[in-house]
C-alpha cells in the first residue's frame, strides 16, 4: 500500500486485511492504570493515512475509541502475550500498548 509516495507493505496488510478484523476486539492497554480490565471495543475499521508530507499514521478504530501511531514510532511488539493467545500486540509512542483480536468463529 502506498501512502506519501512510500510503500507500507506491512500495514497495507492489516488494511487489505481489514475484513478479518471488523467486529473483533482492541484493547488499549495503557488507557488508565486504576482499572483492572483493560477497555475494550469492537473492532470497525483499519487505517493508514498520510501523517505528514513524508509519513504515515496506522490506526484500528473502535465503536468507543481508536489507538495508533506514526509508522516511525510505533510497530508490532512481541515482547507482551503468550504464543498463540490469538492477540496481536502493538507499541506505539512513548511505549503506549494495545491489541487487537479477530472475531470469534460462529
Amino acid at each position: 500500500m502506498e501512502v506519501n509516495g512510500k510503500e507500507y507493505p506491512l500495514w497495507g496488510q492489516f488494511v487489505e486485511r481489514k475484513a478479518e478484523f471488523i467486529g473483533g476486539i482492541l484493547e488499549d492497554l495503557d488507557d488508565d492504570p486504576r482499572c483492572s480490565t483493560p477497555p475494550r471495543t469492537k473492532i470497525v475499521d483499519i487505517k493508514l493515512v498520510p501523517n505528514g508530507e513524508d509519513s504515515a499514521f496506522f490506526s484500528v478504530e473502535g465503536e468507543k475509541y481508536g489507538c495508533g501511531f506514526d509508522v516511525g514510532t510505533g510497530g508490532v511488539s512481541g515482547r507482551h502475550g503468550k504464543p498463540n493467545d490469538g492477540w496481536l500486540y502493538f507499541s506505539g509512542y512513548m511505549g503506549h500498548t494495545w491489541r487487537i483480536r479477530k472475531p470469534e468463529p460462529n
